[in-house]
């Protein structure tokens, strides 16, 4: 067994979720989500207030242009209060705000004679799941493409030809395929039925932005075995399909379930390399990056 995800269970606190949700709710917390949308168990759970953040680095097969190409990803996700006038992290907690968890999606990949650049910020409510902002930026030797969500309003701006500049109504309720790192955890545990599908916009990870329309995905769960950076890890597999696209998502079956390994009937995949829980902000300096795996430094 891993380590890496090892140490996930042994910085866990004896706080229960319930106890967590407890407190969730006198602050005005919007209800946990269940059912249809899952288990709110793995947002609860207090290792998210450990003052860490879960740092998970990948290796990573890239399609693009027809080919595979190599190249790294990481997958940060954190809790951080929320200042919800400004739609931003708020410096300290406050009354009117409440708790999200942020996925920064980052990945880089060279193609050729020239690198792309790409981050995806995911912000879900701590409480309900619920997305409450996404902010996507892609760069590469040609340009840069971005896309911003916020209030139901997704903007975007493209350097392609036919697409400039647009603003348009997001998918209620939609989830994001950049976020699905994280959101998709609300069925790993999840008690009884899974939902039979759920809609999905596609990646905006990319030069050429997709439209924001949502994609109805068939869902299906099992459990598996996959191996982790020092040996096999049990995982649950959330597998959703459509047509003939798919996509896969490999969970450490252990709370908070981190991600093992993605899959894309594309032929992309992520491969995890190392994930601890760390204050990665203070590794900024000269040598930080020796923890990284040279694989993907």
């Amino acid at each position: 067994m891993s380590s890496q995800i090892e140490g996930f269970h042994l910085l866990r606190r004896t706080a229960t979720g319930a106890a967590v949700l407890a407190i969730l709710a006198c602050a005005g917390a919007e209800p946990p989500a269940r059912s249809q949308t899952g288990s709110a168990a793995w947002r609860a759970d207090a290792v998210w207030d450990d003052g860490n953040a879960e740092f998970c680095a990948y290796e990573v097969d890239w399609s693009r242009y027809g080919d595979l190409f190599p190249g790294r990803a990481l997958l940060i996700l954190v809790k951080e209060p929320w200042a919800p006038d400004l739609e931003v992290k708020a410096d300290r907690p406050r009354p009117d705000g409440f708790e999200v968890l942020k996925l920064n999606h980052i990945r880089d990949v060279a193609t050729g004679i020239y690198t792309y650049h790409q981050m995806a910020s995911v912000f879900l409510r701590r409480d309900s799941g619920k997305m409450r902002k996404l902010s996507v930026m892609n760069s590469e030797g040609c340009g840069i493409s971005t896309a911003h969500l916020v209030d139901g309003v997704i903007n975007t701006r493209s350097y392609f030809d036919g697409q400039g500049e647009a603003s348009v109504a997001y998918p209620e309720g939609a989830l994001a395929e950049d976020g699905l790192a994280a959101s998709l955890r609300d069925h790993v545990d999840a008690a009884g039925e899974i939902p039979a599908t759920l809609e999905v916009t596609p990646s905006f990870m990319t030069g050429r932005l997709p439209s924001p329309e949502a994609r109805s995905y068939r869902l299906s769960r099992r459990q598996a075995e996959r191996e982790g950076p020092k040996g096999p890890v049990e995982v649950v597999e959330l597998r959703l399909e459509a047509g003939d696209r798919w996509l896969s998502y490999a969970f450490d079956a252990r709370p908070p379930h981190v991600l093992v390994h993605h899959a894309a009937s594309d032929g992309t995949e992520y491969r995890l390399a190392k994930c601890e829980r760390i204050p990665y902000w203070s590794l900024n300096h000269k040598g930080g990056e020796s923890w990284l795996p040279e694989s993907v430094r």
